[in-house]
């Protein structure tokens, strides 16, 4: 008896430390079916009846081969579950001439597009077209040619690396099923048949291949949400067709609640050490799939729930995820812009629907708006300030070849939602994705607004520790942000007191970006290291010490504090400090002034190291491709792009050497370009001052 108590207590200790991982009873039930040896036939049998009663399983044998639908959707008829308000009505002619009137440029490339996804040609994750074949492998890796085994989800071992350097993230963005709304678009435009053909062959072709939960591409909820939302896009193009069959919507209405029921036995849930919650945009997105299918799709029974837990996390989530000031808190500029487009979805959802959401939400909805406003560079893209994985919820225009770092659709979005001119000016114009979620109407409003000067000033996000000093054409932005989310959800860089420059328009200094994720560990950490950022590395320690084999984690070692911020008209002034370097036997503190004179243009940098003892300092300037960067005297370069030349000054106390190093940046997930980076190093003792001056020639 003795014996069987320690044992179910060590079960309960077990269970307990799950749960506060923030996992459902029932993902904890099907881990352990899946490991339970001998025994695992029976288990796997058990678990299989528990599925199908909660309605995300279907029918399967053990080699996954699909049988005939379940009783109950059986027994619904061919009926169309998409019955609820969608953004726009794709149906209505009236829409397409407007759609063609206002985006002429458009016309040709989604054809193309749409031709080359027919071919089964896709460029994911890096700059090279992927050839995927007369059938499409829903489970390779086609770079490395890894092919992940069609087992059930949860007994895949390998689903971070692989073997060879494979990347999980191919098949899962893959499977994402954002390509399908370009086929759609194809469709409407031309009302050539073979476009529905090929989107449902596509998704009938990955249901067969991915019966829930078998697979790939049922391991991350994240991209099963978007993978719902997207078959609810490409659906409304195609419902007028006459290849949309009885078996087609009976299909559809079995895959679509598998998903929702999917995700909500396994809501990926954060719990820190201290248990809070930190949930990130992997939840958001479980949750906006829900909301979306919850309000499209009535005539599915659990469509009340789904709608009801959606619009309950929706609005916590806003409160939880966002700082006061806008910022996501995951520290990352571009998941910044993925969770503006998830609140965004989920709250347009709700408004072609008649909910409403509460003040606050929209408050702090025009605050993410407002963030990604002023972080946007002079040549209008947004700085790849921490991770980036090029994630979006759907892509609705340009499928083929949209630019990761333009965020402009979304002001123009912004623009009408919150009647701001001052989005309208950076927008530029009414972006196609606008035209897709705010229709029609929300064109001619973007037309009738006046136009504002469109010169921004400098502005503080002091909750996400971000800086922006800005006169003319001439942009810096600072990096003072702490960890603020613990363990898997942290997409912050060791950039503490890194910057990006640009002068009269142009790149000079800026972020290298991430690369990759678990496809190359080493060049993970490479791109996330304090080497990698414009700041400076002491006794080659980093900032926040990663954890070993956790590519998403790192010790916040690291806190910042902001002693002085002033903007004025004639001048900018930021003092921060950090103690990342606190952790060495004799600690040191890094100070980092940056002065901006807008009447000269004129930055000064200066950096103080304080210690008591012998240290080596580390300074690193990462340039954009564009830039050629060369020494023209001791301490000074002269930095070239496109006709413009600026010169670097560096003033120290202490000798320095310096190098030109030939290194990169990554403009897009997977893709990384040449690029220069000017290493200068020096030892000191005690104390260190290093000053450097950046203007135009005369």
């Amino acid at each position: 008896m003795n014996r069987w108590r320690k044992k179910m207590k060590r079960l309960y200790a077990v269970y307990q430390a799950h749960r506060q991982s923030g996992k459902s009873n029932m993902q904890i039930g099907l881990e352990y079916a899946a490991r339970m040896g001998p025994h695992r036939k029976w288990a796997v049998r058990c678990m299989h009846m528990a599925l199908r009663r909660h309605g995300v399983c279907e029918d399967l044998d053990p080699a996954g081969v699909r049988h005939p639908t379940r009783q109950g959707e059986q027994a619904m008829g061919a009926k169309d579950i998409f019955t609820g308000h969608f953004f726009v009505n794709v149906d209505d002619d009236g829409l397409w001439k407007r759609y063609q009137t206002a985006f002429p440029s458009k016309l040709e490339t989604v054809i193309a597009d749409a031709e080359a996804i027919c071919r089964h040609e896709f460029r994911l994750l890096g700059d090279t077209v992927a050839s995927m074949g007369a059938q499409i492998d829903w489970h390779i890796d086609p770079h490395s040619g890894y092919r992940w085994p069609s087992q059930l989800a949860f007994q895949l071992k390998t689903i971070r690396t692989g073997p060879d350097g494979s990347d999980v993230k191919w098949p899962w963005e893959l499977s994402r099923m954002q390509h399908l709304p370009t086929l759609g678009k194809a469709y409407k435009l031309t009302q050539n048949e073979r476009y529905a053909c090929e989107m449902i062959g596509q998704i009938t072709h990955w249901l067969d291949a991915n019966p829930c939960p078998y697979g790939v591409n049922w391991l991350c909820a994240m991209d099963v949400a978007i993978r719902l939302v997207n078959f609810a896009w490409a659906y409304q193009f195609i419902r007028s067709s006459r290849l949309v069959s009885e078996d087609l919507q009976n299909r559809l209405a079995v895959a679509i609640t598998q998903h929702a029921q999917f995700i909500v036995f396994h809501l990926e849930h954060s719990i820190d050490e201290g248990g809070a919650i930190v949930n990130g945009n992997h939840y958001l997105a479980n949750i906006v799939g829900l909301l979306h299918v919850g309000l499209m799709c009535p005539e599915l029974n659990m469509a009340p729930a789904w709608q009801q837990m959606g619009l309950r996390a929706l609005v916590e989530e806003m409160e939880r995820q966002v700082h006061p000031d806008g910022a996501d808190y995951e520290a990352s500029l571009p998941y910044h812009r993925l969770v503006l487009e998830l609140f965004l979805a989920g709250a347009l959802i709700c408004r072609v629907h008649g909910i409403v959401l509460p003040p606050p939400f929209w408050d702090r909805l025009e605050r993410m708006f407002e963030v990604l406003l002023w972080v946007t560079r002079p040549d209008g893209k947004v700085p790849q300030v921490g991770d980036a994985d090029d994630g979006r919820l759907y892509i609705l225009s340009d499928y083929g070849h949209w630019d990761r770092r333009d965020c402009r659709y979304l002001l123009s979005i912004g623009a009408v939602l919150f009647q701001r001119r001052d989005m309208k000016a950076w927008a530029g114009e009414f972006a196609e994705e606008a035209f897709w979620l705010l229709g029609p109407a929300g064109l001619d409003q973007f037309a009738g607004m006046a136009a504002e000067d469109a010169r921004l000033g400098s502005k503080a996000f002091p909750d996400a520790g971000l800086y922006i000093m800005r006169q003319a054409d001439c942009y810096l932005l600072a990096c003072c942000g702490n960890l603020q989310v613990a363990g898997a959800n942290a997409h912050k860089h060791n950039d503490l007191l890194s910057f990006e420059l640009h002068f009269e328009g142009k790149p000079l200094i800026v972020d290298p970006g991430s690369y990759v994720y678990t496809r190359d560990p080493e060049w993970r950490n490479r791109f996330r290291s304090t080497r990698y950022h414009n700041t400076v590395v002491v006794d080659a320690q980093e900032q926040n010490r990663f954890a070993a084999g956790r590519l998403f984690e790192m010790s916040n070692d690291a806190s910042v504090m902001v002693h002085q911020w002033s903007s004025c008209a004639d001048a900018d002034r930021l003092v921060a400090e950090h103690t990342g370097f606190d952790k060495l036997s004799d600690p040191v503190r890094h100070c980092r002034t940056f002065h901006f004179d807008k009447r000269a243009l004129t930055w000064e940098i200066t950096d103080v190291l304080c210690g008591q003892e012998h240290h080596r300092a580390d300074w690193y300037f990462h340039f954009d491709p564009s830039v050629e960067i060369a020494a023209v005297a001791e301490g000074q370069w002269q930095m070239r792009n496109d006709g413009s030349t600026v010169m670097l000054v560096a003033c120290s106390e202490i000798p320095v050497a310096f190098r030109i190093l030939d290194e990169w940046v990554s403009l897009s997930y997977g893709c990384k370009l040449a690029a220069k980076t000017l290493h200068l190093q020096g030892d000191f003792y005690a104390v260190c001052r290093m000053v450097f001056r950046v203007y135009r020639m005369p």
